[in-house]
C-alpha cells in the first residue's frame, strides 16, 4: 500500500462526524422517527451507524428534551449496549 493511500485511510478513521444538535435537525430526525416502528435509539442507530453510543445518546436526549410528550416508554423496557442500559422510547402514533 502506498504512503498516500495509508494517509487517506488514517484521515478517514480519525475524522469525527460533527454532531448537529440544532433545533431544525432534531425536529427533522423526530419527524422521521415518527414514521417508523422502532424505538428512538434503534432509529438513531440505523440513521447513524458510525456514531458512538455516547453520541447517539446525545441525539436521543436532545430529542427527548424537545419532544418527550410525543414518546411513550415503560421503565422496564430497555436494551443494553456497551455497558449502557437504554430505555426504549417509542413515538406515539397519531
Amino acid at each position: 500500500m502506498n504512503y498516500i493511500k495509508r494517509l487517506e485511510i488514517k484521515f478517514i478513521k480519525d475524522k469525527k462526524m460533527e454532531l448537529d444538535l440544532s433545533e431544525e435537525n432534531i425536529a427533522k430526525l423526530h419527524n422521521k422517527c415518527k414514521n417508523q416502528d422502532k424505538d428512538l435509539y434503534m432509529f438513531l442507530k440505523d440513521e447513524f451507524p458510525d456514531l458512538s453510543v455516547e453520541d447517539r445518546l446525545k441525539y436521543l436526549s436532545t430529542t427527548l428534551n424537545d419532544f418527550l410528550e410525543e414518546y411513550s416508554f415503560k421503565n422496564d423496557d430497555r436494551h443494553s449496549e456497551d455497558g449502557y442500559s437504554i430505555v426504549k422510547f417509542y413515538p406515539k402514533k397519531d
